[in-house]
């Protein structure tokens, strides 16, 4: 690995952009680099213009893989940014540009450490990550059999803010839940006959909060109203008002308890939102392959004890921890993701791309 060689294909990453649905360009690039790297690489389309990328190098019985997603959030509040967020900006031992930390970074890592290793290695780069993970979800159900040999998966998503000698071995899950409330319209002054929809909307919510941070199996389990709608026609009280719940999932519970615990609020109609993808479940892994070797890499670089944690968000990694092959999120430094002035630091960058390659070369 060299500094120079890492910096300037992190570089280019970000020049390219790929905000989702747009990857093909960074997806074209990074083909032909793996291309040329040495790997085995094979594309699933996942509709016009968007495949995943599905490499491999080497050969063995049990293969550790890399993953990373090719698009970033859509560029927001231009205005805001202090640097091209298209053009990698080093300031103060910051690298800024959009995907910087989420996670052109961590690609340009694992890349750089795949290029002259011996063991055997898999790459999967998947498309549509910040949207609704229909890259993922269609790997997993469609090129099922890449993932047979597959005996710990290594995500590199940034950390965020738990430092280089963090692992999170557990994710959150997330899901979405509509509420209709049927009321009885009057007129206002009538409103003693009336059944108001928003005064029920209004009184779920309360319940809701209160319940919120016992209901569920896990403590660590939330909910909250994302999304109400209602509204009185001319003077007379409202008859129907709309409530979207979302919820952070936690491994010990599921959608469907979590529908059957919103129900137990309420008298209304209760439902799980549409949505193309499965919702994502919680996960957690209290042990993983080649656990003694990561301990011992990130020690010797970080001088730290290694942290476990569960990570309070989703992504990706959730819908590859339903192959129930164990993933680690491992990622540098970084910060502002998903805003303006998104950076990730370029030592820590430097430093995990030599703990990958040393974790590589031990096993």
């Amino acid at each position: 690995m060299t500094k120079s060689g890492l910096l300037k294909l992190t570089s280019k990453l970000v020049g390219i952009r790929s905000e989702y649905p747009n990857e093909q360009e960074i997806g074209m690039f990074l083909l032909l680099y793996l291309k040329k790297a040495g790997f085995e690489v094979l594309t699933q389309n996942i509709s016009r213009r968007r495949f995943n990328i599905l490499a491999t190098k080497g050969q063995g019985k049990k293969a550790v893989m890399f993953y990373g997603h090719l698009d970033t959030v859509p560029l927001s509040k231009k205005s805001e940014w202090e640097t091209n967020p298209f053009k990698l900006t080093k300031k103060d031992g910051k690298l800024y540009g959009l995907g910087a930390s989420d996670m052109k970074g961590g690609i340009a890592a694992f890349l750089e450490a795949t290029k002259n290793t011996n063991t055997y290695v898999k790459i999967f780069l998947a498309v549509d990550e910040e949207n609704i993970s229909e890259g993922a979800w269609k790997a997993v159900q469609k090129k099922s059999d890449f993932f047979k040999d597959v005996v710990l998966v290594i995500s590199a998503e940034p950390n965020l803010g738990n430092g280089l000698n963090s692992l999170a071995t557990g994710r959150t899950g997330r899901s979405l839940y509509e509420i209709n409330f049927v009321g009885k319209p009057e007129h206002i002054i009538r409103y003693r006959n009336a059944v108001d929809a928003i005064e029920k909307l209004v009184n779920f919510g309360s319940v809701l909060y209160s319940k919120r941070e016992k209901m569920f199996k896990s403590h660590t389990s939330v909910a909250q109203l994302r999304k109400v709608e209602g509204e009185s026609v001319g003077m007379s009280v409202c008859g129907e008002a709309k409530a979207e719940v979302e919820v952070l999932l936690d491994h010990e519970d599921s959608v469907k308890n979590v529908l059957a615990i919103l129900r137990s609020l309420t008298k209304e109609e209760v439902k799980v939102k549409p949505r193309k993808t499965p919702y994502l479940e919680g996960y957690k892994f209290d042990k993983f392959p080649y656990q003694e070797e990561i301990v011992g890499v990130i020690r010797k670089y970080t001088g730290r004890k290694i942290k476990l944690y569960t990570r309070k968000s989703v992504g990706d990694d959730n819908v590859l921890a339903t192959l129930k092959i164990p993933i680690i999120t491992w990622g540098a430094d970084g910060g502002n993701e998903h805003k303006p002035n998104e950076y990730i630091e370029s030592d820590s960058l430097v430093v995990l791309t030599k703990m990958y390659q040393e974790f590589l070369h031990s096993i």
